[in-house]
């Protein structure tokens, strides 16, 4: 795990600064605390913050063919290096190291651009092919690891984060469509960022550069289009064969790890999994809150004690929440999944034993454990019964009911019902609607943010999936899983020098979870019930039983209390204003306040956005 960054100019004959390049390395730091490297030559140039796992003696980088054909800057895990280096061994290649990274530098010179397809791991690379001049990118199948890149005059500059190229002094406009889709979703979706200037590399794609321009091709896809009919119990059987491969091949490297264990079931597994790969009870990670109705610690001890695991803990208070100057810092863009907050917490406090985290993300999405999963399907089988027009006039007979939880909306999910799939679905992702964002943007904002949900309609639309709960899960793995949870568990770790490997999002894992029927995954009104199944042979039943959670704040109270008193001291900025109608937050404060509707997430969003502007765009 590290941070990257370089620079390509379409003009060989002109070497990036080893000022600029150092530069953008300062801004990396906190990535890569064992090691600062920098490499510049005519025509592109690296830098390199090193988090040293694999190899720790020879793994520096940039690291260079010994004919100096070829270089490159990593970031991430490749799990199957050890195969792929035996089969470039036997092709005739020579290895310096035992590092990962010199696996890309001869699988590039055996295999060009189908390298990426051969990866097994978690990867944002770029190498430089120095004959050729040639610059060839690219990020790992789900977007683990990130790719940011901006262009001009003829050059091409990328880096792990966005503050790196900041440091280039880019143009710092925003473009009003990502802040309405921040405002919609709590996140800016790829490939945009919140800057007009800065693009991401979007998952499972790489892009190559050279004499003939710029080329990005997709090179994989989760095979959602389909199904594998095999007898249940032959699936529960496959899937705890992947669970504990996926778990153990994670286990690399020379240094500490360690599980992050919440109340949740995908946690309990990974530590339960760890705790059967390596033959003893393991240290694991978790945070609570003060507030009883949040806090999963009571769960995660339980879950604890199954596995013999060692718990250590820690409490997150409200005060520590209204403290966000770090989170403006650290994303870089803006970015309101409260749940970054706990996760930044329960990094830092792994980090102080361990170097490397083992976490569950992706178990919500491979098996549907989201709420919301389970509404779309009954939605969609129920949408057919009658006309759209129909569910209209039955929408307009129920109250809107904006105090209660938004399950039980009735109203919404109703009109959903007279809606187009895709439509209904992004919807019901969002934290705040279309027409609530621009209600609260400056009327020239709100005329150029066009449809903030478009990202998730779309992605919803060009899924694959035989069904719509496939369909939805598509969606979800091209929007909200790299551009909100992968985001999260990146920034929140790596501003703790520690990395998170997750099992559940192997690619082996994924591809069998994408071919599982959709009635396997969802039984009735219950989510992941094929994975309670599976893991009904080794977990704690009551663990199985427990309701989902979340690794959630008490958001709603904290906005009524001094998170509201410190969105108000931010309301009439100078900034802010040019963008939000502070009278409408007061007014959507005084309600939320009041006890009339639940605004908390699109309050906190104004919060994180005005934090936001005051670190990047003062």
């Amino acid at each position: 795990m590290c941070g990257i960054a370089g620079i390509w100019d379409s003009d060989r004959a002109r070497t990036p600064s080893d000022l600029e390049l150092q530069a953008m390395g300062q801004a990396l730091l906190h990535r890569g605390p064992d090691g600062f490297g920098v490499l510049a030559r005519p025509g592109f140039g690296f830098a390199h913050l090193r988090l040293a796992i694999v190899d720790l003696a020879g793994g520096r980088q940039p690291m260079c063919t010994e004919d100096g054909d070829f270089a490159v800057v990593f970031n991430g895990e490749i799990y199957n290096h050890l195969e792929l280096r035996s089969e470039l061994e036997r092709l005739g290649y020579r290895f310096r190291t035992s590092s990962d990274t010199e696996v890309l530098l001869h699988g590039y010179r055996a295999w060009g651009t189908q390298l990426p397809s051969r990866l097994r791991g978690m990867f944002a690379f770029a190498l430089q092919d120095v004959q050729k001049h040639e610059l060839f990118c690219a990020r790992d199948r789900v977007g683990k690891k990130p790719f940011y890149w901006t262009e001009a005059d003829g050059r091409f500059a990328f880096a792990s984060e966005i503050k790196a190229l900041h440091a280039l002094g880019i143009d710092r406009e925003l473009r009003p469509d990502a802040v309405a889709q921040f405002f919609a979703l709590r996140y800016v979706p790829d490939p945009l960022t919140v800057f007009a200037a800065v693009h991401k590399l979007p998952p499972a794609t790489w892009c190559l550069l050279g004499s003939k321009g710029k080329r990005m091709q997709r090179y994989w896809a989760a095979p959602f289009d389909e199904l594998d009919d095999s007898p249940d119990h032959r699936l529960q059987a496959r899937f705890l064969e992947l669970l504990d491969e996926s778990t153990a091949i994670r286990l690399m490297g020379e240094v500490p790890l360690a599980p992050f264990l919440s109340g949740g079931i995908d946690s309990y597994a990974i530590t339960d999994s760890m705790t059967r790969s390596q033959g003893r009870s393991v240290t694991a990670c978790t945070i609570g809150f003060e507030d009883p109705r949040f806090d999963e610690r009571a769960g995660a001890r339980l879950s604890a004690r199954s596995c013999g695991a060692r718990l250590l803990e820690e409490t997150l208070t409200e005060s520590e929440m209204a403290d966000v100057d770090w989170l403006a810092f650290t994303f870089d863009e803006p970015f309101a999944d409260s749940s970054a907050v706990p996760t930044h917490h329960v990094c830092r406090l792994a980090r102080k034993h361990v170097t490397v985290a083992l976490a569950g993300d992706g178990g919500d999405e491979n098996f549907c454990g989201y709420r919301r999963y389970v509404f779309d399907w009954r939605e969609n089988q129920a949408r057919g019964l009658v006309s759209s027009a129909a569910w209209n006039k039955l929408s307009r007979l129920v109250p809107k009911g904006d105090w209660l939880p938004r399950p039980l909306r009735w109203r919404r999910t109703l009109e959903n019902l007279a809606r187009r799939p895709s439509l209904a679905y992004a919807r019901s992702v969002s934290a705040s609607l279309p027409e609530e964002v621009i209600a609260i943007l400056q009327p020239d904002k709100a005329a150029a943010a066009g449809d903030p949900l478009l990202p998730v309609i779309a992605a919803y639309e060009e899924g694959s999936g035989r069904d719509p709960l496939r369909r939805a899960v598509a969606a979800d793995f091209a929007t909200w899983l790299p551009g909100d949870i992968l985001v999260k568990a990146d920034r929140a770790s790596m501003a703790t020098a520690l990395e998170v490997r997750a099992p559940f999002l192997d690619q082996q894992m994924v591809e069998f979870a994408a071919r599982i029927p959709s009635r396997a995954k969802i039984d009735g009104l219950r989510t992941k019930a094929f994975l309670r199944r599976a893991l009904a042979r080794r977990l704690d039943p009551r663990a199985l039983r427990r309701k989902k959670q979340g690794f959630s704040v008490p958001l709603r109270s904290w906005m009524s209390g001094k998170l509201g008193s410190a969105l108000e001291e931010t309301l009439h900025d100078r900034l802010l204003c040019d963008w939000i109608r502070p009278e409408t937050i007061s007014g959507l404060l005084a309600r939320h306040r009041g006890g009339m509707h639940d605004h908390s997430e699109l309050l906190w969003a104004t919060f994180v956005f005005a934090r936001f502007l005051r670190r990047w765009c003062a």
